[in-house]
């Protein structure tokens, strides 16, 4: 009995053996061997684009959401790169605003200075009409800071009869919620009291006291004062601007970009297995050669 089942047995294998074909026309092995052939060409191609363009998405079809993430991010870096843009030419426009206080300040103090020397015993009449000419001409200048300081043809301070530039509003954030406005009239009191001073027709006038140079002197220091503590705030805002910069970028680089060392490696890859797929393509090709020796 087990010799007739292993017999049967023995015959359905040799069947089987038999019915397999030997055919010309349709060749599975090769089918199969340029089917792995593209797709090993397939991904070589993807890893040299990843390599040559140093981005881990190269095609929405690579990963569609972290693309989509991506070019959120890349809008936050872009709209914060403004910002910043923004907020370092406030802090231009701040300094140059305390550049023209501090030659206000030095000037007031050349007019102190000169009531000193008019005051000079050993000064005669000449000499107090010269000094007395350099304050009217002192206040000009005054005047002048006042009234033509620009930036980028923005007037910077309010000069008083002759009008100002209208405030100026720097943005700290993307969406404009958070903002510091640069005023621009602050500087209307010191041309009063520099006024007050040069209206005398001399220093021997009682109005020429020290008291109302050293209120003038106050107005500069308070209005250095002032822009001093806006520049700080720019300066601490641009810092935070520029950190979110860095940690976004690094965060769509993590996204984005691709890692040198396991594509490189994947390279190495995908190149050995294009040639064996090549290889076995020319394999299978030839194996149906055997067709030939039946036919002579």
């Amino acid at each position: 009995m087990t010799a007739r089942k292993s017999s049967k047995s023995n015959k359905i294998k040799t069947s089987r053996r038999i019915k397999m074909s030997l055919t010309i026309n349709t060749n599975i092995a090769a089918t199969r061997a340029s089917k792995h052939l593209a797709n090993n060409h397939q991904s070589l191609q993807k890893s040299l684009d990843r390599l040559s363009s140093g981005k881990r998405i190269t095609d929405p079809a690579d990963d569609a959401g972290g693309l989509a993430v991506s070019m959120k991010l890349e809008h936050s870096i872009n709209g914060l790169k403004g910002v910043a843009s923004g907020i370092a030419n406030g802090i231009s426009i701040l300094q140059v605003m305390d550049g023209v206080l501090a030659s206000a300040g030095e000037i007031v103090s050349r007019i102190g200075e000169l009531k000193s020397m008019y005051s000079d015993v050993s000064k005669n009449t000449t000499d107090q009409a010269t000094y007395q000419s350099e304050v009217e001409s002192l206040y000009d200048q005054i005047t002048s800071l006042a009234t033509n300081s620009k930036f980028n043809g923005i007037t910077l301070f309010d000069g008083g009869a002759a009008g100002g530039g209208a405030d100026k509003t720097v943005n700290l954030d993307i969406d404009g919620t958070t903002t510091l406005v640069i005023t621009s009239t602050d500087f209307t009191g010191l041309t009063n009291i520099a006024a007050g001073i040069a209206a005398k027709t001399d220093f021997s006038d009682v109005a020429h006291d020290p008291d109302k140079i050293s209120l003038a002197l106050g107005e500069v220091a308070t209005l250095r004062a002032t822009l001093g503590g806006e520049i700080n705030r720019l300066q601490y805002a641009l810092a935070d601007v520029n950190t979110q910069v860095t940690n976004i970028t690094a965060a769509n680089g993590r996204i984005m970009d691709v890692d040198i060392a396991a594509e490189s490696a994947n390279l190495a890859k995908q190149q050995i297995l294009v040639q064996a797929s090549a290889a076995m393509v020319a394999q299978a090709n030839s194996a149906n050669n055997v067709a030939l020796t039946l036919l002579q």
